[in-house]
């Protein structure tokens, strides 16, 4: 998932998709940097250029195709997702996500009588070209009503749909010409990537930590050096001192050696990190030979279990940013998030043996999406009605999964009234909420962070609490490793106003 600020997401999602065009197609991902060969990076410049290239927006929106996909007793819909080629853990999930989500709505009877039919399951194969050939096959030979689960490095066909206004839905990690479109394409948690505005979270954390002196790297790919403008924009406003910067990390992991000496003699002592997680495995394994592991560091890439199954001296304390709960929040405080409880409940469900996994989550968010905007337009399904009334949703949060989205304003850079994010650390072999929202008055305690909006002129950052309204809570103690297994009745109240319109009856 990626990190927010406001409502404009940045690092992971092009830090994914910086993955994906680095390591060469049909190679195994290695969790540690090493040499690459020339094709690999020609393959990189090929790429990103090939993406600039296929900025594909267009003014013109037809309808012709309002209902297609639309019938009495069903309504189909395909899926557009890399299946094969690299890095397919990525993407391929989100179908499992969206199938879980579907099998679940199916077996309680569908949507105002009509089943959904998730038909078309395509495999882009990582390839941009065929990308953009397969959306149109959906749409012009699927006849489908709506595209739910896309999940890809290079989204090319992103025009094509929203030029003919079909309602998509999928894992936001493409530039924003692509997922910013039009008003019919919906990202898991948002449309638009921004990357400047002083992120908070980051200033907030070099407070908490008291860190004097901070270190931000970054590979040297735009994808990555992007990434970070928003925490130096942040250290720079709220007058952290910025110790140490170096957004040139070469590709194939050579560099590191040098940048750690440089913060040692700096005397860093946090330090933002874009780069991919084997990058980021191998900075902290420097850090600690060279006897610099109490530098604190904040990794925007990494949020992953079997990682730190892997790597647990090299994670441990690591801080990471997500805009959903953390999948551990349903172990850690049974019954309070129900959302999070029915997604696992599902998956484990009508994907047994498949691990919860962002990409499966993404795909669940989208297919909650989709489902309740068909309860809210009733038996008269068009394109255009779904879309529209999409876009008067001011708080949609997947039945408690995410911080809101509002989607009136999310498909543009436009100021959301929502600047909220979870923050995890490795311990051990745990991810862990920290910097949790306490309770305050009647408001409840939430494992979200909320702050300002509209940026403070100067530091220390605050956060705000209690919460904005529709922000996700759970009612037990923050204190407790356990938890309660009831639900807490402001959390199961928020959960079915969020989701009875998604899972509930006709």
């Amino acid at each position: 998932m990626r990190l927010f600020f406001g409502r404009m997401p940045i690092v992971p999602g092009f830090l994914r998709l910086f993955n994906t065009l680095f390591y060469a197609k049909g190679k195994d991902r290695p969790r540690m940097l090493g040499k690459r060969s020339a094709v690999a990076g020609s393959a990189v410049v090929a790429c990103v250029l090939l993406l600039a290239a296929c900025g594909n927006a267009t003014s013109v929106t037809s309808t012709k195709g309002n209902t297609d996909g639309v019938f009495p007793n069903k309504i189909v819909v395909g899926g557009l997702a890399s299946l094969t080629g690299p890095v397919t853990g990525d993407f391929a999930p989100i179908y499992q996500g969206v199938k879980a989500y579907f099998d679940m709505v199916n077996a309680q009877g569908g949507v105002n009588g009509r089943k959904i039919d998730f038909a078309y399951k395509l495999d882009d194969q990582s390839d941009p070209s065929l990308d953009s050939q397969l959306a149109r096959t959906l749409v012009d030979q699927d006849h489908v009503f709506a595209v739910v689960g896309v999940a890809t490095p290079s989204f090319t066909g992103a025009g094509y749909l929203a030029s003919n206004d079909v309602p998509t839905f999928g894992l936001d990690v493409n530039p924003n010409s692509q997922w910013a479109a039009g008003p019919s394409l919906f990202g898991e948690d948002g449309s638009y990537q921004g990357f400047t505005s002083p992120q908070l979270q980051a200033a907030y954390l070099a407070e908490k930590l008291n860190a004097k002196n901070v270190a931000v790297l970054a590979l040297d790919v735009s994808q990555s050096q992007q990434g970070c403008q928003g925490a130096i924009n942040a250290f720079k406003r709220y007058g952290i001192n910025l110790a140490y910067t170096n957004l040139d990390i070469p590709l194939i992991g050579t560099g590191l050696h040098a940048a750690v000496t440089r913060m040692a003699a700096d005397h860093v002592d946090m330090v933002v990190s874009c780069m991919d997680e084997s990058a980021n495995i191998n900075l902290s394994s420097i850090l600690q030979q060279d006897g610099l592991s109490n530098i604190k560091q904040l990794w925007y890439n990494g949020y992953d279990q079997q990682a730190l199954d892997k790597y647990p001296s090299q994670m441990n304390g690591v801080y990471f940013l997500l805009l959903n709960l953390p999948f551990e929040a349903a172990q850690l405080y049974p019954g309070t998030y129900p959302g999070l409880d029915t997604f696992i409940k599902m998956m484990n469900k009508y994907e047994p043996g498949k691990l919860p996994s962002q990409p499966s989550l993404a795909g669940w968010v989208n297919a909650d999406l989709f489902v309740k905007g068909l309860r809210m337009i009733g038996r008269d399904v068009t394109r255009t009605r779904l879309v529209s009334a999409l876009n008067t949703i001011s708080d949609f949060t997947a039945g408690g999964i995410l911080a809101p989205v509002d989607w009136r304003v999310s498909h543009g850079p436009n100021t959301s009234p929502y600047n909220c994010t979870s923050f995890i650390q490795a311990q051990g072999t745990r991810f862990v909420p920290v910097f949790t929202t306490p309770a305050s008055g009647n408001a409840p305690a939430s494992v979200f962070s909320c702050f300002p909006v509209k940026l403070p002129t100067r530091g220390p950052i605050h956060r705000i609490v209690p919460l904005p309204k529709g922000v996700p809570p759970y009612i037990t103690s923050l204190s407790s490793n356990a938890g309660t297994t009831g639900t807490s009745s402001a959390s199961a109240a928020l959960y079915r106003q969020d989701h009875s319109t998604a899972v509930g009856g006709r």
